[in-house]
C-alpha cells in the first residue's frame, strides 16, 4: 500500500512539474508586458476532467500531457491531490484551501450519463447542463454561484460580464483559492520601496 502512495505521489509531481514547464514557455502575446499568473494545477485538474470522457488518440495525448500512464492512475492522482495535498486546515493553523472544479453543457448537447457519473464520482466535481443559447447571463450567474458555494465564498466568482454568451456550448472551470503563512517570515522592516524589473520591459 505504501509503495502504491509513493508510486502516485511520484506521479502526481512529475506529471505537474512537467506541465507547469510546458506552460511557461507559451506566455501570450497578448498578455505581453503584463504580470500573467496561471495554475498549472488548476490545467490539470481540467483536463482530468477531459480525460474523463476522451477515448483513443485523445485519451492518449490528455494522458500524455499530465504524466499519466492510465486513466484510472490520472483518477488516482486528481484524488490524491482533492483529498491530501489541497485539504482545508484553518483549524490546524494549516492553510485556508478551496479547489473547485466542474463543466457545464448547454441544454442542447447534454452530458452522457456516463461522464457526468465520472466527473461526479470520481473527480468530485460538477457536471450540469444549463441554457447557454437563450439565457446566457442566468448560465453565468448560476456558474458563479456555485463556484461561490463550493470555495465558502472565498472565491465569489470567475466569470465577468459578457464572458459567457450565447454562442457558448461548454464551459470548463477550475477554481482553487490558498492562503497561507511563509514557513520563514520575512520582516517588513527589512523591505524597501523600489523599481521591480520586467524581463524585456521598463521597471515597474
Amino acid at each position: 500500500m505504501e509503495v502504491m502512495r509513493n508510486s502516485t505521489l511520484q506521479a502526481d509531481s512529475v506529471g505537474l512539474a512537467a506541465l507547469s514547464a510546458g506552460l511557461a514557455r507559451y506566455p501570450t502575446e497578448e498578455n505581453a508586458g503584463s504580470n500573467l499568473v496561471f495554475s498549472p494545477l488548476s490545467i490539470y485538474a481540467a483536463l482530468a476532467l477531459l480525460a474523463a470522457g476522451a477515448r483513443g488518440d485523445t485519451l492518449d495525448e490528455i494522458l500524455r500531457i499530465v504524466g499519466a500512464r492510465s486513466r484510472a492512475e490520472l483518477e488516482e492522482i486528481v484524488a490524491h491531490m482533492t483529498t491530501g495535498a489541497l485539504e482545508d486546515q484553518p483549524d490546524s493553523g494549516g492553510p485556508r484551501v478551496a479547489f473547485a472544479s466542474g463543466i457545464w453543457s448547454d441544454l442542447t448537447q447534454p452530458l452522457k450519463p456516463g461522464f457526468r457519473e465520472a466527473v461526479v464520482g470520481k473527480y468530485k466535481a460538477e457536471a450540469s447542463t444549463v441554457d447557454f443559447i437563450n439565457d446566457a447571463e442566468t448560465a453565468r450567474g448560476q456558474i458563479n454561484e456555485w463556484i461561490a458555494q463550493a470555495t465558502s465564498n472565498l472565491i465569489g466568482s470567475i466569470f465577468g460580464p459578457g464572458s459567457i454568451t450565447p454562442l457558448t456550448r461548454v464551459v470548463l472551470c477550475n477554481a482553487m483559492y490558498f492562503k497561507g503563512k511563509w514557513v520563514e517570515p520575512f520582516d517588513k522592516k527589512d523591505t524597501r520601496n523600489k523599481a521591480f524589473p520586467q524581463a524585456g520591459w521598463p521597471h515597474r
